[in-house]
């Protein structure tokens, strides 16, 4: 065997790791879409904050809890400001108890966080069909039926 045989996991570690990342954002919006509260707010504006190597603005959102009281929080989720505009109203996913836990109630994040780990997953498999045809095509000739 030669050295080129470690190449093959470079792709298989990458679907590994995909998978993983990808299944527990996939895990976690399932357990925040079953045990958040659904609410309405309004956007008030929008924060510029520096993501990684791009510009992103996050909608400011005010909301009223459950006890009465009025939140007011930039979302994490960056959306384009053309998308959600001052005074729009917007659907919430709200934690019971936890105000800094709230995200729009998009479906788009789980299904994008499940064709992410469907990829990895393919990736893996991929490689390991690769790899395994390359093995049977070594076999001597004695080997087989």
């Amino acid at each position: 065997m030669s050295a080129y045989w470690l190449l093959a996991l470079i792709p298989f570690l990458a679907g590994v790791a995909v998978t993983g990342q990808q299944g527990m954002v996939a895990v976690t919006e399932r357990v925040v879409r079953r045990t958040a509260r659904r609410v309405e707010g309004t956007v008030t504006g929008h924060l510029a904050s520096r993501e990684a190597t791009y510009a992103a603005l996050h909608p400011v959102v005010r909301w009223t809890g459950d006890d009465g009281v009025e939140h007011e929080r930039a979302v994490p989720d960056t959306i384009g400001a053309h998308a959600l505009p001052e005074g729009s109203r917007v659907r919430l996913l709200c934690v019971p108890g936890a105000p800094d836990s709230v995200t729009l109630d998009a479906p788009d994040r789980y299904r994008s966080a499940v064709v992410g780990a469907w990829a990895g997953v393919l990736l893996c498999a991929g490689t390991l069909t690769a790899v395994l045809i390359r093995i049977a095509t070594l076999l001597p000739e004695g080997y087989g039926y």
